[in-house]
């Protein structure tokens, strides 16, 4: 899509047919297909109240109390219901670093925390790839009760305090066809992180589903709907040097087989089989990278890769290890 008017009719041409997504952040330049990743404008933080399940309740109620702070800050601000959760954007003065919005989203969850939430607030931040739904397109995993998705509608602080959430949802049954406005008037200045080298303490591992160990950064960048895809290079490398105790840069095809089928089980496992992640999952063509990344020795996740290309989340049991 090169115009406002293809990506239009792409999305008309595409809601209520299937999930129709776009990029949290923008981009300044793009290739021939797709977006140069280096290109991102970091100028806002995109915080998902995720339902989880049965719990909209509680999303609601986490919603509600990052609301009051917004308002309080007179931050500028848009709001959707997704659908099965909430997508609230606050405006921020553009940054360098992706780690300065990670450090302001860690803010924002100390205070709904100390407010009595927090358990809706999705960890996922700061992935300059990560997408988003489409404001009045249909969400096909939700379900109004009898048996009908709900739309992703844009809603408002006023809303929020003024209608329950069954309100909310009997709105959702419909596009909410009204004029784009941002609310608020102030944008963040998101707080300037020292290098990692300077960084005290270790960030923890996280909890992963697989068999595998991984990388913080790795699984930041990796547990979205549309991972990038030196992402997915990275991951593949790093479980191959885990696999082959980094004694094997030149796999022979006979050599390289046991490894990527260990490997694409576990993406399998991990990212196949999930609604949440990988979007885009395809056995196939997954097998077609996995095995070209193994038996390729020209890709690295070492640290100082992965911290210059905006992937490291802080310091780990990793860092400075391997250089």
């Amino acid at each position: 899509m090169r115009t406002k008017n293809d990506y239009t009719e792409f999305v008309m041409a595409q809601n209520n047919r299937t999930n129709v997504y776009t990029t949290v952040y923008d981009f300044e330049q793009f290739a021939e297909k797709a977006k140069v990743e280096s290109s991102v404008i970091l100028d806002r933080i995109f915080l998902d109240f995720d339902a989880h399940g049965e719990r909209l309740n509680k999303a609601f109620d986490d919603v509600k109390i990052t609301m009051q702070m917004v308002k309080e800050q007179d931050l500028m601000h848009t709001l959707f219901f997704s659908g099965r959760g909430f997508h609230l954007f606050i405006e921020g003065e553009r940054t360098h670093d992706i780690r300065n919005i990670q450090a302001y989203f860690r803010e924002v969850k100390e205070y709904i925390q100390g407010n009595g939430g927090g358990s809706s607030l999705d960890d996922r931040v700061g992935q300059t790839t990560r997408l988003r739904r489409i404001p009045n397109t249909v969400n096909m995993a939700s379900d109004d009760g009898q048996g009908n998705p709900l739309y992703c509608i844009p809603i408002f602080y006023e809303d929020v305090f003024s209608m329950n959430l069954e309100d909310i949802l009997s709105l959702a049954r419909k596009p909410r066809i009204i004029p784009f406005r941002k609310s608020g008037s102030k944008k963040v200045v998101f707080p300037e992180q020292p290098p990692i080298e300077m960084v005290e303490g270790e960030v923890s591992v996280p909890q992963h589903n697989g068999k595998l160990p991984i990388l913080p950064c790795l699984h930041n960048a990796t547990m979205v709907e549309n991972p990038g895809h030196m992402a997915r290079v990275y991951l593949v490398q790093f479980w191959r040097d885990i696999l082959t105790n980094c004694t094997a840069p030149h796999l022979t095809a006979v050599s390289a087989k046991p490894i990527v089928q260990r490997i694409m089980n576990e993406i399998e496992e991990v990212y196949g089989k999930s609604d949440e992640v990988w979007m885009d999952w395809d056995q196939a063509e997954s097998l077609k990278h996995v095995s070209f990344t193994v038996r390729n020795n020209r890709y690295s996740a070492k640290c100082q890769k992965l911290i210059a290309e905006g992937y490291c989340v802080g310091k780990c049991w990793r860092f400075p290890n391997v250089s």
